[in-house]
């Protein structure tokens, strides 16, 4: 295969990608979308008007003050592929 082959072939993978990330579930939003799905990040002290079923009760009593957890979802992940075309 030639370069020039190639390089259209590659051109129009990023034209079709380009045109999906551009849907709702393109990464720049806040989720509505909240429970156990998401991955954990953190444990911060509660803070007013915090839901309370996040409350991380074995901190908490460790600490004697409440602590929550902290979650963040994981949909948009950046992704790169790297192709050595080179001999």
């Amino acid at each position: 295969m030639e370069t020039t082959e190639l390089l259209k072939k590659d051109r129009a993978i990023e034209l079709r990608t380009r045109g999906l990330s551009k849907q709702i579930f393109s990464g720049e939003y806040h989720s509505a979308f909240k429970g156990r799905g998401m991955a954990f990040s953190e444990n911060r002290e509660y803070q007013h008007g915090d839901e309370i079923r996040t409350i991380d009760w074995n901190v908490t009593a460790r600490m004697g003050h409440p602590y929550v957890k902290v979650f963040e979802e994981e949909r948009e992940l950046t992704a790169m592929i790297l192709v050595d075309v080179s001999s």
